[in-house]
């Protein structure tokens, strides 16, 4: 007879234990402000919590860039400098990119300099873009020997803070081919 009574009360506090929510996922749904999720009994007045805000990436940043092709191989390295703008999930501005060899010395020192924009989209902590360098040094850099050759990176940022950010890219240059597996490391400037 004592087990039957056990047996009985374990499920009868089994039953008033689901009934009253306290299976750990929260509070009971009576508990819920009209609208009835989690999320709007977390602000005043019912509404929903607002989803995170994108970083802004406006201001000065810089960096390195590393790269392959067939002229560099592997260790392709370039100092990057931008300069951007942000309205709400666009961003723009400009992109100067400077050989870490010294001038005229590597076929790396004379394709690297070179001014040009950026233009892309954020959402969160992403940013997709694109990197353009015109021929004609358009930019007046008179770091660029070789103004006859334009180039075009495309790339992610995945991994974006307020102070700095990561990307892979890949591109090519109309004189030096393709530039492939970048990665470029990047510092907001103060």
């Amino acid at each position: 007879m004592k087990s039957a009574l056990s047996s009985i009360m374990a499920a009868a506090l089994a039953v008033v234990g689901i009934s009253c929510g306290s299976s750990g996922s929260g509070p009971p749904d009576a508990a819920l402000p009209p609208g009835g999720s989690p999320a709007a009994a977390s602000q005043p007045g019912g509404s929903p919590a607002a989803s995170p805000q994108a970083v802004s990436l406006a201001g000065t940043w810089s960096g390195t860039g590393v790269d392959s092709n067939a002229n560099t191989g592997p260790n392709g390295a370039t100092t990057v400098t931008w300069t951007l703008a942000q309205t709400d999930a666009n961003v723009s501005g400009t992109v100067t990119t400077q050989s870490v060899d010294p001038p005229n010395t590597t076929c790396t020192s004379c394709h690297r300099n070179k001014t040009g924009t950026l233009a892309g989209t954020i959402a969160g902590t992403t940013l997709t873009l694109t990197m353009s360098f015109p021929a004609g040094n358009p930019a007046g850099n008179p770091a660029d020997v070789t103004p006859i050759c334009s180039a075009t990176l495309t790339g992610t940022v995945s991994a974006i803070t307020q102070s700095s950010l990561t990307a892979s890219y890949s591109g090519a240059d109309t004189c030096e081919g393709a530039l492939l597996n970048g990665t470029l490391v990047m510092a907001r400037m103060p």
